[in-house]
């Protein structure tokens, strides 16, 4: 269906329109139940946030504001959907991985010949390291196939002109699996500090005849790991941590699940459509 701006329509957005206010009817519907809505997005000149919202029917008649609220959450919570795809996903699934994937292939490289020098302690930092770059190698590429399956959600709203209930929940989804999938990560590299510590300390200090390809590997490894431990690059980790941790709280209270992190980003998204969004619905 294509969102028509008919002259009923015009009128009850000009009845709500507000002195220095410009209006934006958004470019597809909703549909609930069979029932399709229309959204109207008010702003004042000059300002960056909305002003107010109003809900109508195709033919121009307004909705009751106890059945906008519903029709409006769709609307807007899947329109935050659809912006965290095209800016934070974006930019996730497009963060290099070489260093991590370089880290690994050196490490495994090396790994035979300091088998008589290593203790049960460095070999468990050799696995634990060699685990967490392919954890990271690996959600890289699931991070792609989630973008790429949002922006096919986003593409079929646009080509049938509405959103249903099933197309949010569709993005919630993937959401809340590419943002599980970057906690399990930063949470686990900095679990792992004190075995690249070692790790580290390890290869500078214990020297094994090595040809020359692994000597270079060797040098290009504790140049790698060296970087990883630099405390401006943890202390960053740290903040991406207390990001995801603080979501819902405010504090940071780390999530021992995967429930426990869709219910926090849940409930901040719910508050904010509650605090934010409901006091300026225009329905009566």
């Amino acid at each position: 269906m294509k969102v028509t701006e008919t002259a009923p329509v015009r009128a009850q957005i000009d009845k709500y329109k507000r002195f220095l206010e410009k209006s934006q009817l958004f470019n597809h519907a909703a549909k609930i139940n069979d029932r399709l809505y229309y959204n109207v997005q008010y702003w004042k000149w000059g300002k960056s946030e909305a002003a107010g919202y109003l809900i109508l029917r195709p033919d121009g008649e307004e909705v009751p504001r106890e059945e906008a609220v519903p029709v409006l959450r769709l609307f807007m919570l899947h329109n935050v959907a659809a912006h965290e795809l095209n800016k934070e996903l974006a930019q996730a699934k497009d963060k290099p991985v070489w260093m991590y994937t370089e880290k690994r292939d050196h490490l495994q490289a090396l790994q035979p010949h300091y088998e008589d020098q290593t203790d049960e302690t460095i070999r468990n930092d050799m696995k634990s390291l060699i685990d967490v770059c392919q954890y990271v190698i690996e959600t890289r590429d699931q991070l792609q196939a989630l973008y790429d399956k949002g922006v096919e959600s986003l593409n079929h709203v646009l080509r049938v002109g509405y959103v249903a209930p099933e197309d949010k929940k569709d993005l919630d989804d993937l959401f809340h699996e590419a943002n599980y999938k970057l906690y399990v990560g930063l949470r686990r590299q900095a679990e792992i500090r004190e075995s690249v510590d070692r790790l580290a300390a390890f290869l500078q200090n214990v020297e094994v005849p090595l040809p020359g390809e692994l000597k270079a590997k060797r040098k290009k490894l504790i140049d790698l790991l060296d970087s990883y431990r630099d405390k401006k690059l943890r202390a960053t980790n740290d903040e991406s941590i207390e990001g995801f941790e603080a979501v819902a709280s405010g504090r940071p209270v780390p999530f021992e699940s995967r429930e426990q992190l869709i219910d926090a980003f849940e409930k901040k998204k719910e508050y904010h459509f509650q605090s934010k969004i409901v006091p300026i619905i225009r329905n009566s």
